[in-house]
């Protein structure tokens, strides 16, 4: 819309930078990778950190000497593994805060932190008391594959990205999964049947 004969306004263009492409002739900085790894990753690292320590503190400290180190790293060589990488570490940082913990035992409540959802509908319900009996069958099952679903299912990896993360073959992880799956199916529905009358 044009303006008015005499006006005097100054015009100010703000031009949005999009994020850039990841490319060799245009690679992201360290800033954009920590950046972008701190919003796709924090979240599924503070929940994998939290399955092996059990504490959403321990899990946050974890993630956050996770990040720390991170940000040591040469990032741009890095890139390409990221997710495994992170996953390693976290896995490692969470393993030592259980060891510092058993060796010094404090009288924190792991349940303090974990507020009370709000009411919701029946059918949410549902779903979160279903998600609950997945999650308690999940922790009947060996550690390892406890591991495994979590960085399937929680974090999102792909076999390969969970495969760099373990340390096992591309092949044990989709053999472990596979037998991991196949148990909870089974102990879902043999608690199915013993529900109903």
């Amino acid at each position: 819309m044009p303006e008015p004969p005499g006006s005097c306004s100054p015009k100010i263009f703000v031009k949005k930078t999009p994020r850039r492409a990841l490319t060799p002739q245009n690679p992201m900085s360290d800033a954009d990778i920590l950046e972008h790894a701190l919003a796709r990753y924090e979240r599924p690292l503070v929940s994998y950190a939290r399955a092996i320590t059990g504490d959403l503190e321990s899990a946050r400290d974890a993630v956050q000497e996770t990040f720390l180190r991170l940000s040591r790293q040469n990032l741009a060589v890095l890139e390409p593994r990221l997710a495994p990488w992170l996953f390693f570490v976290c896995r490692n940082c969470a393993l030592d805060h259980c060891r510092k913990i058993a060796k010094f035992p404090s009288a924190a409540d792991p349940d303090a932190d974990c507020p009370d959802s709000a009411p919701s509908p029946a059918e949410a319900a549902s779903s979160r008391e279903d998600a609950a009996r997945v999650r308690a069958l999940v922790e009947q099952l060996p550690a390892r594959q406890r591991e495994l679903v979590s960085l399937k299912f929680d974090a999102g990896l792909s076999y390969r990205e969970i495969s760099e993360a373990t340390r096992l073959s591309v092949s044990n992880v989709g053999v472990q999964l596979h037998n991991a799956i196949q148990t909870l199916r089974t102990l879902w529905n043999r608690e199915n049947a013993e529900t109903l009358p």
